[in-house]
């Protein structure tokens, strides 16, 4: 984890990278949208123009069958109706009771023809083979011929009255026949002609509907870039939320470390309490005279701040550690030990003391007053 530190985290610069992509793709969108809406716009004047063409030809193949269709059911009034009702008039009278019996009388009259003509065949006959047709055989015969021209006579009436109702029949069929194409002709025409005329408006419709559907093109290119903008400033109100909490962290921490402060120095002895008792200590000597000053004067002093996730990111004030070890030789050039930086400064003002005891002398000053060896209880007490 590494060491602590009150300094809040930099936002990552990734975040800045993706907002700036986003509000570019939105751009690119938007350009997009804007050459596509102009292809758009160019097919459609070809696609209105096909379409304008198709709805004229559509509208003139309907106007045609319309005129087409009148034309038709024209003829089929003027031409073929009167047809028609004449047929079915003659159909419908044909088979009247007098026509039945006008045919039946011609029938039994061409029956009674032939049959005179064969009674007198019969009588000629008769004479030649020497038989009197006064006779009773004659008269046999003859009655034999008549029963048969009466049955042949009402045959041929049953058969033409028959033939008559049929033929009437046939032509009531015909009839119907023949007139019931025309109509249906023309009301065919009639409806191609409707339907030309409706998809000729469907693809009109149809065209305008593309067209209206176009500028929806652009729009979802302002969409996109609008996606875009909102994203980009979403990204950015995420990245100022987290600076602020960095700087909410940082403000927290300088107020702990404000507070904090006093008691630090306060306790600051106790903190750092190492033992001092002379007896606890071996191989003492004496720190020559004006080292400690030299080794002072000697160590630039100068205000730095940790680096970050070093120390408690405060401006500090002191010499540097491979300076210390340089001029007194303690230390690992890494960290300086409180005792060794005390000692040192201590000897640094002894020899600063005597320094200005010369400088007195030498003044003309008087000697100046003997110092206690040991500090009075009382001000041990105080310090």
């Amino acid at each position: 984890m590494g060491k602590s530190s009150t300094s809040a985290p930099a936002p990552d610069p990734k975040i800045g990278e993706s907002a700036l992509l986003q509000a570019q793709t939105g751009e690119k969108w938007l350009g997009f949208a804007k050459d596509a809406f102009a292809v758009s716009q160019q097919r459609q004047q070809e696609l209105d123009a096909l379409t304008t063409k198709v709805t004229q030809q559509q509208l003139g193949l309907a106007t045609d069958q319309a005129n087409w269709a009148r034309e038709d059911r024209n003829r089929y009034n003027t031409t073929f109706k009167p047809i028609e009702d004449d047929f079915i008039d003659k159909a419908t009278n044909y088979a009247t009771p007098e026509k039945q019996a006008e045919a039946a009388a011609e029938a039994r009259a061409d029956v009674q023809t032939a049959a005179a003509n064969a009674r007198a065949a019969t009588e000629r006959q008769s004479a030649s083979l020497g038989i009197n047709p006064a006779s009773g055989r004659f008269a046999g015969i003859q009655a034999t011929t008549d029963m048969n021209q009466t049955l042949a006579e009402a045959g041929a009436s049953n058969t033409a009255r028959q033939s008559v109702r049929d033929k009437g029949l046939a032509l009531q069929a015909d009839v119907v026949n023949l007139g019931k194409g025309l109509p249906a002709q023309a009301a065919a025409g009639a409806g191609g002609s409707v339907a030309a005329s409706g998809t000729a408006l469907s693809g009109n419709q149809a065209t305008n509907a593309q067209a209206l559907a176009a500028p929806s093109i652009v729009s979802q290119g302002y969409s996109g870039a609008m996606q875009g903008y909102a994203g980009q400033a979403s990204t950015l109100n995420q990245q100022y939320g987290l600076q602020l909490d960095a700087w909410k962290t940082q403000q927290q921490a300088a107020a702990q470390g404000a507070s904090g402060l006093g008691s630090f120095l306060g306790g600051i002895a106790g903190m750092f309490k190492f033992p001092s008792d002379e007896n606890v200590k071996h191989d003492k000597a004496d720190v020559p005279e004006g080292k400690g000053l030299d080794a002072v004067n000697n160590m630039p002093v100068t205000e730095w701040t940790y680096d970050e996730g070093v120390g408690d990111g405060a401006r500090h004030v002191g010499p540097m550690a491979q300076d210390f070890q340089r001029e007194t030789g303690k230390g690992d050039g890494k960290s300086i030990a409180v005792q060794d930086a005390i000692g040192i400064t201590m000897k640094a003002v002894q020899d600063l003391d005597k320094k200005v005891d010369k400088l007195a002398g030498v003044i003309g000053l008087g000697a100046p007053a003997a110092k206690p060896k040991k500090v009075q209880s009382d001000m041990r007490m105080a310090a």
